[in-house]
């Protein structure tokens, strides 16, 4: 008896060692990188936007997506230079998504038409959204990728004037999705 009760504290060390090192792999996400391509009338320019991530919290059906599309891109200069990123113009989708829903259509490769919310240039729109939802890890941990086209018009984010009658797509390829 004396000896289980000298253990119970190192047990209990070693279980609070193990819960802390789960948690801290929560602050390290999976980047994806992504194709920008803008289309304006027959032409047609093709841009790598690396370093981006999607998370799904678990308490909510939010998805988000963060992505930094390079300046010189865009040929875009912000007028706050303060803000001035090094990185280039945040860009950031917010995304109502089923989870449960995604589980059931896995394997189907079903295209799932919705709505988001980009916040960009410090301007909030909705923008139309394409995701497949794709097997990532085994069926019982629920893990999955998404490949997600988004869609939108430059002149609702007050970009340059060159963009005046084009459109921006961003391809996302199969990125793991990071849940928190």
């Amino acid at each position: 008896m004396k000896n289980i009760l000298k253990s119970i504290p190192v047990i209990l060390l070693l279980l609070l060692g193990s819960k802390l090192t789960n948690a801290q792999d929560y602050r390290f996400y999976q980047a994806f990188d992504a194709v920008m391509l803008q289309i304006s009338g027959d032409t047609s320019i093709e841009c790598m936007l690396k370093k981006g991530i999607i998370v799904l919290s678990n308490n909510s059906s939010r998805l988000n997506v963060r992505i930094n599309i390079p300046y010189p891109s865009i040929n875009y200069i912000p007028g706050d230079t303060t803000v001035l990123s090094a990185e280039g113009l945040p860009f950031e989708l917010s995304m109502p998504v089923n989870s449960w829903m995604i589980q059931d259509e896995l394997t189907s490769a079903k295209v799932v038409d919705s709505w988001g919310f980009v916040t960009m240039n410090n301007i909030t729109k909705a923008v139309k959204v394409q995701y497949i939802p794709l097997p990532a890890g085994t069926e019982q941990d629920g893990n999955f990728n998404l490949s997600i086209i988004i869609q939108f018009n430059p002149r609702d984010f007050n970009l340059d004037e060159q963009y005046k009658n084009s459109q921006i797509i961003i391809k996302i390829s199969d990125a793991t999705v990071n849940r928190v």
